[in-house]
């Protein structure tokens, strides 16, 4: 790659970046709306509300909402790093 090629690449990642990180902000905000959706992911011995007993477990559906954008936000992390890496091998 040139270096016209692995900074556009770089702002491209950036972008999306910032995407993902206003994506993963909406998800916290949904987070009520998603578990009752798809249930309650956690349970605890000493519940601190009703519904976060094991009796209420439902599984790990709900993680399965937000699990895409968050492990995909990782991956643009590295490729940012990995890009920042290679421009910085180049003393640029």
């Amino acid at each position: 790659m040139t270096e016209a090629e692995v900074r556009a690449s770089l702002t491209a990642a950036e972008s999306r970046r910032e995407l993902l990180r206003a994506e993963c902000i909406e998800l916290a905000a949904r987070l009520p709306e998603i578990r009752a959706t798809f249930g309650n992911p956690f349970y605890y011995s000493r519940p601190e509300h009703d519904n976060e007993g094991e009796a209420d477990f439902t599984g790990h559906s709900s993680h399965e909402v937000a699990l895409p954008t968050v492990l995909e936000l990782l991956q643009v992390e590295r490729e940012i790093k990995r890009l920042k890496a290679e421009l910085d091998s180049w003393g640029l």
